[in-house]
């Protein structure tokens, strides 16, 4: 069964076996791609997580150990409940999934983060790749050698004409995939990322998808980090760029404020040191990540292709997909000037 398509007695009962919680109220949370749910009884509140397929069990049991690792060294990160059979991870409708302690503190959407603790953000993410750099175990590499020798701008192409040729004609949204689809097509033909050292940017244990959606606040910083399951060996400039256009309020029209953003990596540096090749690539590989991804697109196609209901949360990814679309769009007029801004800033 879809997890979209589950009751909540479903899970009210799934969480009752497996944990022994007995919930009250539940309620879904919307952004995001995992199903995320809180959780409320007379003890508490709690937080109940299904992962994507993408997740396995060595990847869940990456994050626990990561989160404990962390609150060891003074992070306010999620608390994973063991379940009866005493294991912090079990399978639910086919998918992994955890139950947490809440994190009580303000959220934000995307593109919603007051300047002061965006820049707070910074630093805090600084502080983890610091601490990250001790975690004495190997992640997973988050951008694997294969991902730059197996990719060609034909394939990339044809990718994109494939995945249009499974939505119906007559799909509400049909014109404006297909627009998107010849906007990062026409982009990928442009952009030549053999002029590039990629090979050279620095690669360090971070976060995964360091954003708005991943923070907790109190009233002036950041309060809790949560969701390490993407955590992983990448670029740090790839996290520092990626973080700031996710969270920033200018980001939601898919622009870049250039002073913003420079004062943004400026704070990062005031606690941890970044090369100045990654400053100088940084948009250059944003750029290249962003024209070559599907999210988004491919599982609204897909699911109109197999007749799955499409909800909320599936309009969100495809309203996300074309944000990324038009955030190429600028990143490709505007990534010479913000790599030499970047450049000066050492």
């Amino acid at each position: 069964m879809d997890i979209a398509a589950l009751k909540p007695h479903h899970l009210i009962e799934f969480i009752k076996s497996t944990w022994g919680i007995h919930p009250k109220k539940m309620a879904a949370l919307i952004e995001g791609s995992a199903r995320c749910f809180i959780i409320e009884n007379e003890s508490g509140r709690f937080f109940f997580k299904v992962y994507q397929d993408e997740f396995n069990e060595d990847t869940l049991r990456n994050e626990i150990y990561i989160c404990d690792f962390l609150s060891k060294k003074g992070f306010s990160v999620s608390t994973f409940l063991k379940t009866n059979a005493g294991t912090f991870i079990e399978r639910f409708c086919h998918h992994w999934c955890t139950l947490q302690n809440y994190i009580d503190g303000f959220t934000f959407q995307k593109f919603e983060v007051p300047r002061p603790l965006l820049l707070d953000s910074i630093r805090v993410l600084a502080n983890i790749h610091i601490a990250l750099a001790e975690f004495p175990f190997q992640l997973p590499t988050g951008f694997e050698q294969a991902w730059f020798l197996q990719w060609s701008k034909d394939s990339a192409i044809e990718k994109y004409h494939h995945l249009l040729a499974l939505l119906e004609s007559s799909d509400e949204n049909y014109r404006k995939i297909s627009i998107d689809f010849e906007t990062k097509s026409n982009l990928i033909r442009a952009f030549d990322p053999t002029i590039y050292d990629f090979s050279s940017l620095t690669i360090e244990n971070s976060h995964g998808d360091y954003n708005a959606l991943q923070l907790i606040f109190s009233s002036d910083k950041v309060k809790a980090v949560v969701d390490f399951s993407s955590c992983a060996k990448l670029p740090i400039c790839w996290e520092i760029i990626r973080s700031y256009t996710l969270s920033s309020p200018e980001c939601k029209e898919a622009i870049i404020d250039t002073d913003n953003f420079v004062h943004y990596v400026k704070e990062y540096l005031q606690i941890k040191k970044i090369e100045k090749t990654d400053l100088e690539l940084m948009p250059y590989f944003y750029l290249f990540t962003l024209i070559r991804s599907s999210f988004g697109y491919k599982s609204y196609i897909e699911k109109r292709k197999n007749g799955t209901p499409i909800d909320r949360k599936d309009q969100n990814a495809l309203a996300f997909a074309a944000w990324r679309t038009a955030m190429c769009k600028w990143l490709f007029k505007h990534a010479d000037f913000l790599s030499s801004r970047l450049k000066k800033i050492i």
